[in-house]
């Protein structure tokens, strides 16, 4: 193989993909458990040998240079693909009645695992195995046989279907409400904390800009890197989520958490169920219309009690 010829090791690829990765030889050192001089020696051979410089080292750290850009790009684009058929190869020896989903943290503990009891009357026998991310789940669902994407999210070639509305409450616990009273009401004795994502797609400014409301005086935040913990400290009593219905439903329908404001935002977007495009998993499609199915109930029942059907 000509690309063999290229390289002074098949390692040297590793080796530069986690320094460009972390932005740091000893990062990089750590993750390959080997120690600092050797990532450089490794890097600096590779150097050597194509004859071109991939880094700029300096005071403040490493940063690719315009060709070591281009190698990375490629180098993560091709171990993507080689990480994607070794899953769906090792996927294939799952049993039939097993369904890997693809879900956030978010959704699989505090919508899917509360209702585990009425899945398993309808699925007895079946083995669940999850792949899961602290924000928004994003791309490919394969090895996956099922996800739950918002609608910008689809992955081109996968299959998707809207089952959910992009539909943003404010939720906190009732006894948080009780102590402090809704967000936009003014008293004295409040105190009111906002929760939301570290990076927030929708943040609490725009939540209120878009909904035509406003607090009375700013409020500080405490922001996470994942989403099960905003809805987690929402549980807690100790401040205000925005808090998504497809990953709340569950527990806006049962009074765990209930409104802090009196208007939600619908986006206008959709959550979808995505399946790869070429698996025709019959379990999987099933799974998918018990969330649908599960979802259309929750949402009609939150609609009754918030009488926030905007």
């Amino acid at each position: 193989m000509a690309l063999r010829r290229k390289l002074p090791s098949t390692q040297a690829l590793f080796t530069f993909e986690a320094a460009a990765r972390a932005g740091s030889f000893s990062e990089a050192g750590r993750e390959l458990n080997v120690t600092q001089p050797a990532v450089s020696k490794s890097i600096a051979a590779f150097e050597e040998h194509i004859d071109t410089k991939l880094f700029y080292r300096g005071k403040s750290g490493l940063k690719l240079t315009p060709e070591g850009e281009i190698l990375h790009r490629a180098v993560q684009l091709s171990f993507l693909a080689v990480e994607t058929a070794i899953d769906q190869i090792s996927g294939r020896n799952r049993p039939d009645d097993a369904v890997m989903l693809s879900l956030s943290t978010a959704f699989a503990a505090h919508w899917l695992i509360p209702q585990m009891e009425d899945f398993r009357g309808s699925f007895p026998n079946l083995t669940l195995d999850f792949q899961l991310t602290g924000g928004e789940a994003i791309g490919p669902i394969s090895p996956c046989d099922l996800g739950v994407r918002l609608d910008t999210n689809v992955s081109s070639g996968d299959r998707a279907t809207a089952f959910a509305p992009e539909w943003i409450i404010a939720l906190a616990s009732p006894e948080y409400v009780r102590r402090n009273g809704l967000l936009d009401a003014t008293s004295l004795k409040a105190s009111h904390l906002l929760v939301t994502l570290a990076s927030p797609r929708i943040s609490w400014h725009e939540f209120l800009n878009r909904t035509n409301q406003s607090l009375s005086t700013p409020l500080p935040e405490m922001r996470v890197p994942d989403y099960s913990v905003v809805i987690q400290t929402a549980l807690n009593g100790r401040g205000v989520a925005l808090g998504y219905v497809t990953s709340c439903g569950y527990l806006l329908r049962e009074g765990i958490l209930v409104p802090a404001m009196q208007r939600s935002l619908r986006t206008g977007h959709q959550y979808c169920l995505a399946y790869p495009a070429n698996s025709r998993s019959r379990r999987a499609e099933e799974v998918g219309d018990w969330i649908a199915e599960r979802t259309r109930v929750l949402l009609a029942d939150i609609e009754g009690l918030t009488g926030q059907a905007d």
